[in-house]
């Protein structure tokens, strides 16, 4: 099945406005760029590959209960594709996680962007190097939320964004060892997406 992934980046995310137009501002996608996410691991987004869910989520640091806004909110969140990537622009609320991320932009104290996201069956292409390094490269993948964090590097390597990864190296290798068992795992990806798409629940962030 289909897994929600993170992806994070060390990037520059700024407050723009003032008062009750405060908003923050950053880079949630870098486009044709080789990220090492550990050692023998490497992974790009192509340009183009990104496609939005019908609700798009701003989280701060991930955390569902410090949401910023979502692309139905009022005022919502904004999502662009750029050529670099594709830049958000969410609306910080007045609430005292809010007040406490309006600090840490001006402080710096918040030094990049994550975001969440599910790879469709057949939307990246995997393939290890005369030197044993693992590259997948994403051409299609689909965004439910971004926004920003204050440690990129230390999000990097949790459980959540690793185990994901591993997961699909392992299932490369399975493949690349016995090619019938992408037939199989396809029917069951598209069976299982189906699945979660009627009862909501792509809708949830990890």
């Amino acid at each position: 099945m289909s897994k929600m992934e993170r992806a994070v980046i060390r990037t520059e995310v700024r407050s723009a406005g003032e008062g009750d137009e405060r908003r923050v501002v950053g880079l949630g996608v870098v486009y044709d760029r080789w990220e090492e996410l550990w050692p023998g691991y490497r992974e790009r987004i192509l340009p183009g590959a990104v496609e939005f869910a019908s609700e798009v989520k701003s989280y701060f640091n991930h955390d569902p209960n410090m949401v910023l806004s979502t692309t139905e909110s009022d005022p919502p969140l904004i999502v662009r594709e750029t050529e670099r990537g594709i830049e958000f622009e969410s609306p910080i609320p007045p609430t005292s996680y809010g007040r406490d991320l309006a600090v840490n932009l001006e402080r710096r104290n918040v030094k990049g962007a994550s975001f969440t996201f599910v790879v469709p069956q057949g939307g990246d292409k995997r393939w290890e190097d005369e030197k044993g390094v693992f590259h997948r490269e994403i051409n299609r993948l689909i965004m439910y939320e971004v926004g920003p964090v204050t440690d990129p590097a230390f999000v990097s390597t949790t459980a959540s964004v690793r185990s994901s990864r591993e997961a699909y190296l392992e299932e490369w290798r399975r493949q690349t060892e016995d090619p019938s068992d992408e037939v199989s795992e396809s029917i069951d990806t598209a069976d299982e997406t189906r699945r979660l798409i009627r009862h909501g629940e792509l809708k949830a962030t990890i």
